[in-house]
């Protein structure tokens, strides 16, 4: 399709939105308290652009928790709807802390915008129809409320990445724990880990 007036200023748009939650992931995963200058400067674009997409810190790190979540939700949506479960939740739970470890910086922030917890929903939906399946499977306890075992696991991903924020863990051992703990408080007896 050939390039127009119309569509240049657009596909700007959407490149430069794009370098700025790259360049914004980038820096907050290593300095959360960056400023906004220096986000824009990480981002490549200067500080007029940034505030044209984002008209202020909470605005962006609004937009970031949100791309964090559909990070999370296409995670969740590659779980296999038959087979084995407890295996593929264990996989999801390691991709998923690799996604909390990327976005960990989120944890200092105090959202606020209630359109998160539709992401949040759907990100958590495949999670829930997993650990149903692995309930009729037998895989994973009965007694849990799928809803509750979802959040389980999205605690663990928190709790990793708030682990590591604070260097009281590296990541690899908080991801250990991480799974040591999912598979004594989710599956069902015979798939726990044992010491």
């Amino acid at each position: 399709m050939p390039v127009t007036l119309a569509t240049q200023p657009r596909a700007d748009v959407e490149r430069n939105r794009a370098a700025i939650i790259a360049g914004a992931i980038s820096l907050l995963a290593l300095a959360p308290t960056s400023s906004m200058q220096q986000i824009a400067d990480a981002a490549g674009v200067n500080r007029a652009t940034l505030y044209r997409h984002f008209t202020n810190r909470d605005q962006l790190l609004t937009a970031l928790h949100a791309k964090a979540l559909a990070d999370s939700a296409e995670v969740a949506d590659r779980l296999p709807t038959s087979g084995p479960v407890v295996p593929a939740l264990r996989t999801y739970l390691d991709d998923a802390i690799t996604i909390g470890e990327r976005y960990r910086f989120i944890l200092n922030y105090h959202r606020t915008d209630p359109t998160l917890f539709d992401l949040e929903a759907r990100a958590t939906a495949p999670v829930v129809r997993a650990i149903r399946r692995g309930q009729e499977r037998g895989e994973i306890d009965a007694r849990l409320d799928p809803l509750f075992a979802a959040g389980q696991v999205t605690m663990l991903v928190i709790g990793v990445a708030g682990l590591v924020e604070r260097g009281a863990m590296t990541l690899d051992d908080a991801r250990r724990q991480a799974q040591i703990s999912f598979g004594n408080s989710i599956a069902a007896p015979e798939e726990r880990i044992r010491p």
